[in-house]
């Protein structure tokens, strides 16, 4: 079970206020989204909850506990496992060392061969590639890559920041179908993205970052508008 709350959440950069006060809610076995435009504040406020990035004030409280403020390796203990844009993976390691590190952060007693068939039931494509080195692999398979090392970890919550990054549509989709996958399973998800198309494929609810702040302050319902409407209230 994991129910991640974050309210009147407020993130500077030097001058800058890029998050003043944003509030949003993630329940356990939900994919949320944040969308918004370019520098609405996404990945700041993914940052914020993983303490990447130090909130200027704010709560962000996982299960009734509070993390903000603390250091990033206290919070990734308490069960939060962020894949970021970039992926971090290393290169020179196979696909499978890759995955194995994700190992670092879960609780104790969790063995690689507790979950290495489960691992590569959801990610088929990588058990024939498990012995090649993450360099050699695809942008979408390193992608399935750095989301298997987070499920690795038994996370409480994933927080994803663009997973559909640089990723052709076919691959997008994929991605989509893996991420529902995982819903089923009743896995719990806080998602950025760009694509909205992909963001509210796969998501239960959704939320509106402008300017810094939640547009309206309430998630939209899956459903309860449009594609075209919400791609007007992102972009215009």
């Amino acid at each position: 079970m994991a129910h991640l709350l974050v309210h009147d959440l407020k993130v500077r950069y030097g001058r800058t206020d890029v998050l003043r006060g944003a509030s949003f809610e993630v329940r356990s076995g939900e994919i949320v989204a944040l969308l918004g435009a370019n520098g609405s504040g996404k990945s700041t406020a993914l940052n914020a909850v993983s303490g990447f990035v130090k909130p200027l004030g704010g709560s962000v409280r996982l299960d009734g506990q509070e993390l903000a403020g603390k250091p990033t390796h206290m919070i990734f203990r308490t069960g939060i496992a962020q894949i970021s844009q970039r992926r971090d993976l290393f290169p020179e390691l196979t696909v499978e060392e890759n995955i194995e590190l994700g190992l670092a952060t879960a609780p104790r007693g969790l063995s690689w061969s507790d979950q290495a068939a489960k691992i590569y039931e959801w990610f088929p494509r990588l058990y024939g590639k498990r012995h090649m080195k993450a360099q050699l692999l695809s942008g979408g398979e390193q992608q399935m890559i750095a989301i298997a090392r987070a499920l690795v970890s038994a996370p409480r919550i994933i927080l994803l920041d663009e997973p559909s990054g640089g990723l052709a549509p076919r691959v997008v989709e994929e991605i989509a179908g893996i991420l529902s996958k995982l819903k089923d399973e009743e896995h719990t998800m806080l998602l950025v993205e760009q694509n909205i198309f992909l963001a509210t494929a796969v998501s239960d609810r959704f939320y509106i970052l402008r300017n810094g702040q939640v547009e309206e302050g309430d998630a939209i319902v899956k459903g309860a508008v449009t594609k075209e409407d919400i791609v007007r209230s992102v972009y215009l």
